[in-house]
């Protein structure tokens, strides 16, 4: 017993050590010249991107530890104990969708393991796609080592997502399919300037929608970063 508290103590001390090496090395990769940032700024920024570049893995570390303990968790009641399991984390603040996440989150995490920091970095709905049972796991793998992150680009560069997850045009709640169908109809008919007028609103359009979905994105992490806290307080 008195040993593993002391080789515990010895590891924690060599871990801190390492850190703080880690933090006296610290190299910033900007390009403060050619942005004409003077050295006190320079220094300044360099300081304040280390405690962000930490700060953004003691997150990481966070939410990795979260999935993996609520997988544990899960696996252990998984046979005949589901509904306590439900009772469980709905007593320290958890919902069925949010539980759903992590869980596939901790897959993801188990299944790449090299990829923990962009796998904390996923939105709710990366996340979901890529753990569709359709998906193969070497899609999953080709995405994760391009670095996508964001909904759009996942989908895109998916090629064995079906047609139907990829424009479930009939399910829409905020596009209109007919205007689509338009644009694919006239199109055989459609002069130099018709075509030109058309992309130049697909190009508005596509902004319009770019916009959209950084704002959804930036409110999914908000409800994130709140079930988090949620289970942090409940510790």
């Amino acid at each position: 017993m008195k040993n593993n508290i002391l080789n515990s103590l010895k590891n924690k001390f060599e871990q801190t050590k390492t850190e703080e090496k880690q933090i006296q090395q610290y190299f910033s990769t900007f390009d403060f010249a050619s942005n004409e940032i003077s050295e006190s700024d320079r220094m300044f920024l360099v300081e304040k991107e280390q405690i962000l570049i930490k700060q953004g893995k003691v997150n990481s570390d966070s939410l990795y530890q979260i999935c993996i303990t609520l997988l544990e968790v899960s696996d252990r009641f998984k046979n005949n104990g589901e509904r306590k399991f439900m009772k469980w984390y709905e007593h320290i603040g958890l919902n069925k969708d949010r539980v759903s996440e992590l869980l596939k989150r901790a897959h993801l995490y188990i299944n790449y393991p090299e990829k923990k920091n962009l796998i904390s970095s996923l939105p709710t709905q990366s996340v979901k796609i890529l753990t569709k049972k359709d998906i193969e796991l070497k899609e999953v793998q080709k995405i994760l080592e391009l670095g996508y992150t964001a909904v759009m680009d996942i989908k895109n560069n998916i090629t064995n997502l079906n047609d139907d997850e990829k424009i479930k045009m009939k399910s829409f709640k905020y596009f209109d399919v007919k205007s689509i169908q338009k644009i694919q109809k006239d199109i055989k008919k459609m002069d130099s300037k018709e075509i030109f007028n058309a992309k130049k609103e697909i190009e508005i359009y596509k902004k319009l929608l770019k916009e959209a979905e950084k704002q959804l994105e930036e409110k999914e992490k908000d409800y994130d970063n709140q079930n988090n806290l949620k289970l942090l307080e409940a510790e």
